[in-house]
């Protein structure tokens, strides 16, 4: 049973992969197809943070990783000269360092304490590409001109390759982050939040495992950013702000965090509202807030769960309609 329950999951994976990558045979407006790649983008950032508070730390920072991978791509192209290849890891691996650094004496602390202090970091980092090195961040007005990925002398510039490019990179991250959480390092991560002091007691190092998951996401944010910054071609630090982090937190808090579908279907189901918002203008964060408290109040598992809460309302409904049919005639 086990191993067709696999074969399965491995069917509708592959049907799924051959979908996304028919799917540019069907659309031909770059609109829709900008969408589809601010999804994809969203979804690496949304299940990268899932990874984070997996160990049962809150970070509100997710966008300071996002912009660090986005600034040493870019410059790593243009004042260096190295292809996007080689940038898109190093800008990654630039922010998990950072995140080392910023990690190792910060994970010691708790809940809200811990989000604060990555809200302050975001905040930092936003204020020293804005106000410092103008000369090599470009200050206010950022960077522009960053050179598109090219592959084999060809550079990539159409929407439909871009999108092939981001969805490669989105199934890169899905499956690492699921071998990740389908681990014992999975496993630690799940009994760390739920009860981190238990944990500890029985000799796991709990430090280690938080150390771990947060240098992973922000990895990923890392490479995220790369290639934000590679498909736009011009970046600024008002591209990263506090409300970008939050964005990221209500991909998943309204997708769900019991499993890496959460911040999937979290990123989905929202990125395409997103556009729709933008419309408001400054009430663009009020009408976000207000549908993530909508979800939260009847959905707290989030949308994950609401194929198992419809299940259970038809079966207690037609438990109710047999029981009536039952029931002899009053008189």
């Amino acid at each position: 049973m086990e191993r067709i329950a696999k074969l399965k999951r491995n069917i509708h994976f592959v049907a799924l992969v051959a979908l996304l990558f028919l799917l540019p045979t069907f659309i031909e407006s770059n609109f829709y197809l900008h969408i589809m790649i601010m999804t994809a983008l969203n979804i690496v950032l949304a299940a990268s943070l899932w990874l984070i508070l997996r160990s049962g730390q809150l970070s509100i920072g997710h966008a300071a990783f996002m912009a660090i991978g986005a600034y040493t791509s870019a410059l790593l192209t243009m004042r260096i000269g190295l292809s996007f290849w080689l940038s898109m890891p190093l800008a990654g691996a630039l922010a998990a360092v950072i995140a080392l650094v910023i990690g190792y004496p910060s994970l010691r602390l708790r809940g809200l304490f811990f989000a604060i202090v990555t809200f302050a970091f975001a905040e930092i980092v936003r204020v020293v590409f804005n106000s410092f090195g103008r000369g090599l961040f470009g200050g206010a007005s950022g960077i522009s001109g960053i050179p598109r990925p090219s592959l084999f002398a060809i550079e990539i510039s159409s929407k439909v390759e871009y999108y092939y490019l981001i969805i490669l990179l989105m199934l890169l991250t899905l499956i690492v982050l699921h071998r990740i959480n389908g681990s014992r390092i999975g496993m630690i991560l799940v009994a760390i939040s739920q009860a981190d002091a238990l944990a500890e007691s029985i000799g796991i190092n709990i430090m280690k495992y938080k150390i771990l998951a947060f240098v992973t996401g922000s990895f990923f944010a890392g490479v995220a950013g790369s290639f934000f910054a590679h498909y736009i071609t011009h970046i600024s630090p008002e591209l990263f702000t506090f409300w970008v982090s939050v964005y990221v937190l209500i991909y998943v808090i309204v997708g769900g965090t019991g499993s890496i579908a959460g911040p999937i279907v979290g990123a989905c189901a929202l990125s395409f509202f997103h556009e729709s918002f933008r419309t408001f203008g400054d009430y663009e964060p009020i009408v976000f807030g207000v549908s993530l408290m909508i979800v939260v109040l009847f959905l707290p598992e989030g949308f994950i769960g609401l194929p198992s809460r419809i299940w259970a309302f038809a079966r207690e409904a037609a438990k109710k309609g047999r029981y009536q049919i039952c029931q002899p005639p009053s008189r």
